[in-house]
């Protein structure tokens, strides 16, 4: 879940980002709304789409090979487990791949996921009590009916808005010119259905609460939203732009109505301005539009989850069980190699669905060659009994499942209660038998499931296994842990390796996640080593560090190598190396590793920053970040000082990008006679079109 709450950020992000550099300054409003409330729908369901292992950059699933002896199905482990702190792992299919959220490393503590749903609680019951107050306005209070629209009359200070199909305004705040655009405008509104967008950006932001693009992607659709009207109004032939510019100036006030609402104000007054008076875009400009598809097909294949498919189909895939289907009666054909026969079984009620099996000659006596015959096998779930006939290495006939009571009241018996012939069957196939959940008990897993028998009968988790993961010191180990450990192979020999790294107290969550991930004992060595040459700590902070350690309680200082062992994974994850820390601190940056993080997914590089210290900026790390974000560079300020500007701000630079007021309009506007000392000056008349 956090895993896909973070993909849902940065993915908007990146279309936040898409948009201010690339749309937001066109004229084509309409397809602008059209691509914000695409991009938002897609933010929130790409996360959730598999993409075929080929075109993925993330980790593979893990394959889990099935061993020949005692013969197993060859099957393919098709459940992906995440990186969960209480280990509630799902073993309804057998496919296995630790590549949930390397985000949760980053910060383990479990408080940060009660703060999140807090969040969405609370903003939840904001956008409930938002609505509830808009219905009860709409209609409590009297009302005019306009064809399809409403009009609610509202007293005081309060700007005009609209909601559904209801339109909120004072009319003695405004004279007839006025209040009949006011009333147009609202009308363009309902129209279009811009409250439906309102609504679903702010459910967005509901899950979305602590991501600041997303509050800015609000901003973006509102933004659009009153271009659009805008256009559309100044479309009617009998209004006047010079009559209806006045207006929005009369109706700016400070009492703005709640969000949910396409309000006739929306405190962007300077903007509206300047997109009613800017050039229209050229048609050609419509290219800009088509980078959209291979950022998100970029972020798809950096996030979303790859799919690996099986090599056979003995083998587990997707979500589908090979042995769903099998019915405890049907036909089979089967084939010799060396000491094996695979046996495809197909069953009566369903001639498409196949599944295959492997079995040992040895398990086979008196096979039947060029001649009918009847043969079996036989297994403490039960027996199979065969009639055919071989020729050569062929074999066909027909197979009957006979299952055994007394094995299934020895699974009663054992607490595995509820099993249909269908279990059964399943179980005789992968061979489950009663010593080995008679060991699993003696062992003191006294709480099995079905569906943990089946993944541990298949990966062969014995007895011998789990002895040597205890011994290596991970304790506590459930079922349901050591399905992952053994399909991703984490023996003894691995964790020993990454204790000898400095992490004594490693917890079986964590080792699925290292091992997913490609990390070792030797890896973390190395990184660890690199860091600390490069990271040199001051004596202040070593003292602080120590005053800050004394009386510190043991588990304590795990939670504290628990986060430096999840931020090491992390950096692994997005290749956030040594080297390229390096390059910040040699130019006399300090970067924290979530702003490191931050830098490497927006493409912040050492150069980036030298660009703005060459031209005499003294910058933080935060800064970095809103610079890349927001597409400022040096040159920004460089052309700021060269017209006279020399003390120019990081918030004069931003304001002016956002209006377009360029260097270039600055000097025409000082040619005719207008000479200010300060960069909102000209702003103020770029937004209000004085030449």
């Amino acid at each position: 879940m956090t895993f896909y709450v973070l993909s849902v950020a940065l993915i908007l992000a990146g279309c936040l980002l898409f948009y201010k550099l690339l749309l937001q300054k066109e004229t084509f409003f309409p397809l602008n709304r059209f691509v914000l409330l695409i991009c938002l729908a897609l933010s929130f369901s790409l996360p959730l789409v598999p993409v075929p292992q080929q075109w993925s950059f993330r980790k593979a699933n893990v394959d889990i090979p099935f061993p020949e002896k005692p013969p197993l199905p060859a099957l393919k482990a098709d459940k992906t487990f995440s990186d969960q702190e209480d280990a509630s792992f799902n073993t309804d299919h057998t496919q296995l791949a630790a590549n949930d959220s390397f985000f949760k490393d980053i910060a383990p503590l479990k408080i940060l996921q009660w703060i999140y749903w807090l969040g969405v609680a609370v903003f939840g019951i904001n956008f409930l009590f938002q609505l509830g107050v808009l219905l009860y306005r709409a209609y409590s209070r009297p009302m005019i009916k306009d064809g399809r629209f409403r009009i609610i009359e509202l007293s005081g200070d309060q700007a005009p808005c609209s909601f559904g199909n209801t339109i909120f305004i004072n009319p003695e705040k405004y004279d007839w010119d006025t209040y009949n655009q006011i009333i147009i405008h609202e009308k363009i509104h309902i129209q279009q259905g811009h409250s439906y967008d309102i609504l679903l950006v702010e459910l967005a932001l509901v899950f979305q609460w602590f991501n600041p693009c997303a509050w800015m992607y609000r901003k973006a659709m509102e933004d659009n939203l009153e271009f659009l009207t805008d256009n559309e109004l100044l479309a009617h032939s009998d209004i006047e732009p010079e009559s209806y510019q006045m207006s929005l100036v009369k109706v700016s006030v400070p009492h703005f109505p709640v969000s949910l609402t396409t309000n006739y104000n929306q405190s962007i007054l300077k903007k509206r301005l300047v997109m009613m008076n800017a050039k229209k875009s050229n048609v050609n400009s419509t290219w800009k539009y088509l980078f959209i598809l291979p950022l998100l097909m970029a972020f798809m294949a950096f996030l979303n989850e790859p799919v690996a498919y099986a090599k056979n189909s003995g083998q587990f895939s997707g979500k589908s069980n090979p042995f769903q289907y099998m019915q405890s009666e049907g036909d089979w054909f089967a084939t010799i190699k060396g000491d094996k026969i695979n046996v495809r079984f197909t069953s009566d009620d369903d001639g498409d669905s196949k599944s295959t099996q492997t079995f040992s000659m040895n398990d086979f006596k008196n096979l039947p060659v060029n001649t009918e015959g009847t043969f079996s096998v036989s297994r403490d779930a039960g027996s199979m009994t065969f009639t055919g006939k071989f020729e050569g290495n062929t074999g066909r006939g027909r197979y009957k499942f006979n299952p055994d009571a007394g094995f299934k009241n020895f699974m009663d018996k054992e607490g595995i209660a509820g099993l249909k012939e269908k279990d059964l069957l399943v179980f005789f196939l992968i061979n489950v038998k009663k010593d080995y959940v008679k060991s699993l008990k003696n062992m003191g897993y006294q709480q099995i499931s079905k569906e943990d028998l089946i993944p541990l009968v298949a990966l062969n988790v014995n007895t011998e296994y789990i002895t040597s993961l205890k011994t290596a010191g991970i304790e506590g180990l459930t079922l349901q842990q050591l399905i992952p450990l053994k399909a991703l192979n984490v023996d003894a020999k691995f964790v020993e390796g990454v204790k000898t790294s400095g992490y004594k107290k490693i917890s079986a969550d964590r080792l699925v996640t290292l091992k997913a991930n490609g990390i070792n004992g030797e890896y973390l060595k190395n990184i660890k080593a690199a860091e600390s040459e490069n990271r040199k700590v001051t004596n202040e902070e070593t003292k602080e560090v120590v005053a800050k350690s004394k009386g510190a309680k043991k588990i304590t200082m795990q939670a504290g190598e628990d986060d430096e062992l999840g931020k090491l994974i992390a950096k692994k994850v997005l290749n956030v190396t040594p080297e390229f820390a390096q390059g910040f601190i040699n130019m006399g940056l300090k970067v924290s590793d979530d702003n490191l993080f931050a830098f490497k997914s927006l493409g912040v590089t050492p150069e980036f920053l030298e660009s703005f210290k060459a031209a005499g900026l003294k910058v933080t790390d935060e800064q970095l970040i809103s610079f890349k974000s927001l597409g400022i560079t040096a040159s920004d300020f460089s052309d700021f000082k060269k017209i006279g500007f020399k003390n120019v701000s990081v918030d004069d630079v931003i304001s002016a990008r956002a209006t377009g007021t360029t260097p270039g309009f600055i000097n025409s506007m000082k040619k005719k006679g207008h000479n200010y000392d300060s960069i909102e000056d000209y702003i103020k008349m770029k937004v209000l079109s004085v030449e």
